[in-house]
């Protein structure tokens, strides 16, 4: 409860700080414009797009998100919020690097749904979306230099009501926000202190 409590203070913090928690997690010249592998997937009401640099290849980094989800290495972001209080994994994981489309990576320690994966390409992208076909969650790793790679993520939303339009804009998307400049942010930490 105290874990879950000190998450959500520091999730609403990066909420209110809004536009200067986005600094970090930025996308930087046409990346919020450029197509991603995912996006055919949602007619989108609404999309973003957050990025970060890290000083690893693709290579490296691909594993951290093959890994990725409940009940298996966690999502990297506020545990206690969206890992039941598992910490996310620190290391590479083996016996969790076999992804393939259709499979599903839990939304919670306890959920039997999840996100389902629709779309892989090795090292490249990984792309997640619902059941439903109304929300699509794009991870891409775009090498800049052989030595830094730019990983970019982008969320699509396609909603048919008024009250989506608001649940989206009051509530998904800043929330959505704050959870995932927490993983980003880790994804690079660990790739980074892997990656020496």
């Amino acid at each position: 409860l105290v874990n879950r409590l000190r998450d959500a203070i520091r999730l609403a913090g990066v909420i209110v700080t809004g536009p200067w928690s986005q600094r970090s997690v930025r996308p930087l010249g046409e990346e919020a414009r450029r197509p991603l592998p995912g996006d055919e997937l949602v007619p989108a009401k609404v999309q973003w797009t957050n990025g970060i640099t890290i000083r690893a290849r693709p290579s490296e980094i691909w594993p951290w998100l093959a890994q990725s989800g409940c009940r298996r290495a966690g999502w990297y972001s506020y545990d206690s919020l969206d890992n039941g209080g598992v910490p996310s994994a620190d290391r590479i994981i083996p016996e969790l690097q076999h992804i393939e489309v259709g499979d599903i990576l839990p939304w919670t320690p306890t959920a039997d749904d999840g996100f389902i994966i629709r779309g892989i390409e090795q090292e490249r992208a990984l792309v997640l979306g619902d059941e439903t076909g109304s929300i699509s969650w794009t991870f891409f790793l775009d090498s800049t230099d052989g030595k830094n790679t730019r990983l970019l993520t982008r969320v699509r939303v396609w909603y048919g009501t008024l009250s989506g339009r608001l649940m989206n804009r009051l509530l998904m998307h800043p929330v959505h926000f704050g959870m995932q400049r927490r993983q980003l942010l880790k994804l690079k930490q660990r790739t980074e202190a892997g990656a020496r």
